[in-house]
């Protein structure tokens, strides 16, 4: 196929601007200009689907990547229990997403509009008057202005909805009903904050009840669901500090009886790993390196437990300006005087 260039349809411009002397003239012309629009009809087409080949092989790309990188795998992956019909499934802890049913919904362009679904997802089965959406999304702006910015994000978000079809639309999923936004009650949501919380909820129940082991799976599968901090991308919105600390508190308690069960029952390295992770979590919690110097020295590598005694001291001095404390040198004496620490627990 041969396509014009800019210098041919300047030629053509001069050819057909020129004064006509006889009917072949113009009959020539005509079919100069004919074959010029044919020509470009086809390479706008050949473009266009050029254009819509890349843009599905992106969003393959996209997904797939997604899927590999941030979502969790399908045995980690809680779905929502409605096996039919449309239902949300909202990741809030590591980086947002959200699902219709199995359908990755993007939300690239949805500006304010994926700040109003953190909003509502962070409380699901609220409904958040919209004033208070107003002054958390535009806190200062004049009503009107405000208003008006939140009338365009909902668009945004309806938008973003709309890709999954015609037959789909925003106001399936989000309804505006006496002066507040809510998800439709009649859409099954499944998140994973109240997902985490409900699994920590039954292990908490289970263990005061005096039935540790059966508690065990449920603290499993609140630690699978925490893939970070809540709202991770948002850390510097105010509406989010309490509730990010809370639930960051609830995975390091967690963390803490995971290990400590697997310690108990002879499985260092997990209960190793499971204070680690505390340690990543926050670098200052002092009774995780005295559990790790344990834990090192009962497998008998006394040098690695004096290592993390030695990073225990160097994180608290320039990070805190803090000496360890009393319990902690006391251990580092007696692991490397070579006592037994087999009755020892924190």
């Amino acid at each position: 196929m041969t396509y014009y260039s800019a210098e041919a349809w300047r030629n053509l411009i001069e050819v057909t601007a020129q004064p006509m002397g006889s009917d072949d003239d113009v009959h020539a012309a005509i079919r100069v200009v004919t074959r010029a629009l044919t020509s470009l009809e086809e390479g706008i087409h050949d473009t266009q689907t050029l254009v819509q080949q890349l843009a599905a092989s992106l969003g393959d790309h996209r997904q797939t990547a997604l899927a590999l990188s941030h979502s969790p795998p399908p045995s980690q992956a809680p779905k929502s229990p409605s096996s039919q019909g449309d239902h949300l499934r909202i990741y809030c802890l590591g980086p947002f997403e959200i699902y219709c049913g199995e359908e990755w919904i993007p939300q690239r362009r949805t500006g304010k509009g994926r700040a109003i679904l953190k909003y509502l997802a962070a409380r699901p089965r609220q409904p958040v008057l919209r004033d208070v959406l107003l002054e958390v999304l535009w806190p200062g702006a004049e009503p009107r202005v405000a208003n008006n910015r939140l009338k365009v994000a909902m668009h945004h978000l309806r938008q973003a909805f709309a890709l999954r079809g015609p037959d789909h639309d925003c106001g399936e999923y989000i309804l505006f009903h006496n002066g507040c936004y809510l998800f439709n009650p009649h859409i099954t949501v499944w998140t994973d904050v109240e997902a985490f919380e409900s699994h920590w909820r039954q292990g908490m129940r289970l263990e005061r009840a005096g039935r540790l082991a059966e508690a065990i799976p449920f603290y499993l599968q609140a630690e699978m669901l925490y893939r970070g901090d809540f709202l991770a991308e948002d850390l510097f919105e105010e509406w989010t500090l309490v509730r990010r600390e809370e639930l960051k508190d609830l995975y390091l308690t967690i963390l803490d009886k995971l290990s400590r069960y697997w310690l108990q029952t002879g499985s260092a390295d997990r209960a190793i790993e499971g204070w680690k992770k505390i340690i990543a979590k926050d670098p200052w919690r002092e009774d995780a390196y005295r559990h790790l110097m344990v834990c090192f020295a009962r497998c008998r590598q006394r040098e690695l437990a004096l290592r993390w005694y030695d990073l225990c001291v160097q994180t608290l001095q320039t990070q805190l300006g803090l000496e360890p404390e009393p319990e902690t040198v006391a251990l580092y004496q007696r692991i490397r005087s070579g006592e037994s620490l087999s009755k020892w627990m924190d």
